[in-house]
């Protein structure tokens, strides 16, 4: 049993599956086992090993098996006392494998491969800032101003007698103020557009890659006998010593020469 996920595994955390799709509620401890509450109110019942436990993080389990899979493990039969010690899943699998109609008695050999699980975490790869800067520009406007001149105009009269015969060596002078608008500049700050900063999540899909191990069953024969294959490959090939992989459960053997084009070798 792995003792560091027993201790970490408590009774009310979430129990997810290898792609985060939740399966229920943990409950209470059973020695390598942990029951695990999941279905409409908890009426369903999942009995999970703490070595299908592959991380817990906040208050989630995380375990090895997708949700799909949790009946065919045998999880959902509870452990005996006996057994407490055995992987239920992998019984489960063995005596289904034992009792198929017509297979002969025998040992059976468990084939495995290593497959690629990805898991993801926040890191941070860059920051932007926004900041102001201020930007001097001349620039030119046109005004409409307006101002006064002066217009004399003459018009002929009647003569007639003039008010005042005081001629005055200096003349008389009249006196008329000419204006003009004069322009002068004022500023005054305006808000023209208004920046709003903020994050949105984007998903992309990013490929990636490893190496894998996998198990072959091969078969190392003494003497001249036949081996037949009762898997969904339908063929044993004879140079190989291992199941073909092209031919299917309906297969049916064309005899060239005594051999088929899969390996097989005719039956005398």
């Amino acid at each position: 049993m792995d003792q560091r996920m027993s201790g970490r595994v408590e009774e009310g955390m979430d129990v997810l599956d290898r792609n985060g799709q939740k399966i229920g509620k943990a409950g209470e401890s059973l020695g390598q086992y942990f029951n695990v509450d999941s279905g409409f109110l908890g009426m369903k019942e999942y009995y999970v090993p703490y070595d299908a436990v592959t991380d817990v993080r906040e208050d989630a389990a995380i375990v090895n098996v997708d949700k799909d899979n949790l009946d065919r493990m045998g999880w959902d039969q509870r452990p005996d006392e006996r057994n407490l010690t055995t992987d239920a899943g992998s019984a489960r699998m063995d005596r289904a494998d034992t009792t198929r109609m017509g297979r002969a008695e025998g040992d059976t050999l468990q084939l495995r491969e290593e497959e690629l699980e990805p898991r993801k975490h926040m890191e941070q790869t860059g920051e932007v800032k926004l900041r102001k800067e201020v930007h001097t520009e001349h620039r030119t406007m046109d005004v409409p101003v307006s101002r006064e001149e002066v217009v004399v105009e003459r018009h002929p009269v009647d003569r007639r007698p003039a008010d005042s015969a005081d001629f005055r060596p200096e003349g008389e002078t009249i006196r008329v103020p000419v204006r003009e608008e004069q322009v002068t500049v004022e500023k005054r700050p305006v808000v023209t557009e208004e920046v709003t900063v903020g994050k949105r999540p984007v998903t992309d899909t990013q490929k990636v890659s490893g190496t894998v191990r996998r198990e072959e069953a091969k078969v190392v024969r003494e003497g001249d006998i036949d081996v037949a294959d009762e898997g969904a490959s339908g063929a044993w090939n004879r140079q190989t010593d291992r199941p073909m992989s092209g031919t299917s459960p309906g297969h049916q053997h064309q005899w060239v020469g005594g051999r088929c084009s899969c390996g097989a070798t005719q039956p005398s």
